[in-house]
């Protein structure tokens, strides 16, 4: 009965995020990405947009995403506005 409700909710079992977390560690050995390399890209990324737009630079999250075929970088950054022409910082 726990199991069904946890579906429905939407509640990963332990495992399944324990997995999850393996495959990112597995991910960053193999793209030879260290936490300084991915630091360093983080602030990077937040240079770049920050020229665009106001942006909340301490919510900003970097990971890497598996697929079948591909590894992906995934940004999730809370954008606070977007500068106009004469806005730019």
């Amino acid at each position: 009965m726990l199991k069904a409700i946890r579906r429905f909710f939407g509640e990963k079992a332990s495992g399944q995020v324990a997995r999850k977390r393996m495959q990112v560690v597995l991910m960053h050995d193999r793209l030879d990405l260290t936490p300084d390399v991915m630091e360093s890209l983080k602030n990077d990324i937040l240079m770049v947009l920050s020229r665009y737009m106001e942006i909340d630079d301490q919510t900003i999250k970097v990971d890497l995403e598996q697929g079948k075929e591909y590894t992906a970088l995934v940004s999730n950054v809370i954008i606070k506005r977007v500068y106009r022409r004469g806005d730019f910082a």
